[in-house]
């Protein structure tokens, strides 16, 4: 049987399919090399099923859809009823099946609106294929902030009306001054920028007032402004503000997951807000079985929505056997190990290395087959990789480090997809060191081949098994999905070589 899952939102849009048990994915963002790509209407989508995958859309049994309403013409919104909507918003239904006007419409033979906040509920199924609880904390979908799901049952949910996590990150970076290209880059620019303020330890104190329930009150400034006496004294410290606010939902998160679950369970975590790395090891810590997936965010929709028509059809449980290496986007054949010697030699005599192998990861962050790599103990290396990056100096960098070795050089639990924030055990690594200490670490074991080769390399030269791991793009730029525009990007910017598989690009004194 052949299902296809897309979520055609306004951003990260991505579709995933099925015939048997092995699935492909893409995040339309990857083949587009446009950031954050969404559509903004319902065509244009199938033509890439057919260009990515060679597939008609007219060709699979069932389709599972994620949209905004809104986007449909205005002379078909009448076969969307209201009260579908409504069934959706409150959990009456999973999925609303998609009138035949509508189909014919999508070219397709049958299709389903899924619930938003259930698709991401069951997008962990390759990690925690029966989780104990699911919670879902987002921005907005189906028209709540969050959900928690035992099961398919709904146990709580959020509504908007009391404010919302992603959307006072959101608000909270504006005020801040954050520049961005998309609105959803807001809160991750804020979760590095908050940590140079000051928790205001009264301020805190004073904040206990409030509760999960009452988001919109926790990240109102105004609170702060009549706090501080003063519209000037407030606006020049809004950095302790945005940090001491930061602090009371980590606070609030791990107060509202204890309400839902017990440490010794399964919890699958979702939704956008599940990739601020600071809370997350915070929960870690409490709750040891958190799965988070590394596409947590919207990107992650369409692989949940394939998984509800799964299970609607009593199909085979679905295999992701390279994940969360799967992008069905252009790969390469691993490196060799004189290729491996080679640019561990490089990275050992400073030099900042481009790395493309393989099939690129799922999720924002780059582990290992889309990279940019440095050696960590580089004195200038952030300046180094921010000239090549072009982003803002206040934002932290990632490291990659041998899973045997992460305890000696890092304090925290370990995680495969760089979604936990530890303590840096040693001073020598500036590079990857945020100002309050911090690193989000990739602990890296046989399941990511080329890089664990090369990190094992590079500690046999220098006596050091962490490399700073940053992802394969510019600033406002996608990861590359190709080999060549990971060529394009190394013709653009001052790295000093790109590694495509065996393929060498040498620039200097190399």
């Amino acid at each position: 049987m052949m299902l296809l899952s897309v979520a055609l939102g306004h951003h990260d849009a991505n579709m995933a399919y099925c015939d048997g048990p092995q699935v492909r994915y893409i995040k339309f963002e990857r083949v587009k090399q446009i950031k954050r790509f969404g559509f903004q209407g319902l065509q244009g989508w199938q033509e890439d099923v057919r260009s990515i995958w060679g597939l008609d859309v007219g060709a699979f049994d069932d389709v599972a859809l994620g949209f905004d309403p809104g986007a449909l013409p205005d002379d078909l919104k009448k076969h969307l009823s209201h009260l579908a909507l409504h069934r959706l918003a409150f959990d009456q239904s999973k999925a609303e099946r998609l009138a035949p006007a509508l189909c014919d419409y999508l070219g397709l033979r049958q299709a389903w609106l899924v619930s938003h906040h259930y698709s991401h509920a069951l997008s962990t199924w390759m990690q925690a294929p029966q989780p104990d609880v699911q919670i879902v904390i987002d921005g907005l979908g189906d028209g709540r902030p969050w959900s928690v799901y035992r099961g398919d049952k709904l146990v709580a949910m959020g509504h908007i009306q009391n404010g919302s996590i992603g959307w006072g990150m959101r608000d909270a970076g504006k005020l801040l001054g954050i520049k961005f290209g998309h609105y959803n880059d807001i809160a991750g620019k804020l979760m590095g920028l908050q940590s140079y303020g000051r928790i205001d330890t009264r301020y805190l104190a004073w904040l206990q007032r409030f509760d999960f329930l009452q988001l919109k009150e926790v990240w109102s400034y105004r609170h702060w402004r009549a706090y501080k006496q003063d519209a000037l004294l407030a606006q020049l410290t809004a950095l302790d503000w945005a940090a001491t606010v930061h602090e009371r939902m980590a606070e609030l998160l791990l107060d509202f997951f204890k309400q839902f679950a017990h440490p010794t369970e399964v919890v699958a975590y979702s939704g956008g807000v599940a990739q601020n790395v600071i809370w997350n090891a915070r929960l870690k810590a409490h709750f040891p079985k958190l799965v988070i997936a590394p596409h947590a965010c919207d990107e992650g929709l369409s692989l949940g929505g394939l998984e509800w028509l799964r299970c609607q059809h009593g199909a085979s449980a679905l295999s992701l056997p390279d994940f969360p290496y799967d992008q069905s986007d252009t790969g390469v054949a691993a490196p060799g190990d004189d290729t491996v010697r080679q640019v561990a030699q490089w990275l050992a005599q400073g030099k900042i290395v481009g790395w493309y192998q393989g099939r690129g990861e799922i999720g924002p962050r780059a582990l290992g087959h889309r990279s940019i790599l440095m050696d960590p103990r580089l004195q200038n290396g952030r300046a180094l990789v921010n000239a090549i990056k072009q982003r803002e100096n206040y934002r932290p960098f990632g490291a990659s480090v041998l899973s045997e070795r992460f305890d000696d050089y890092f304090l925290g639990d370990q995680d495969a997809f760089m979604l936990l924030a530890s303590t840096v055990r040693s001073a020598q690594f500036a590079a990857i060191t945020h100002v309050d200490g911090s690193c989000r670490v990739q602990s890296v074991g046989p399941e990511c081949a080329a890089l664990r080769r090369l990190l094992l390399q590079f500690d046999a030269l220098t006596g050091c098994p962490v490399l700073l791991n940053t992802s394969l793009n510019l600033a406002g730029k996608p990861i590359a999905a190709t080999p060549e525009s990971a060529r394009q990007l190394f013709a653009q910017s001052p790295m000093d070589v790109m590694v495509i598989g065996d393929e060498l690009l040498i620039k200097g004194s190399c």
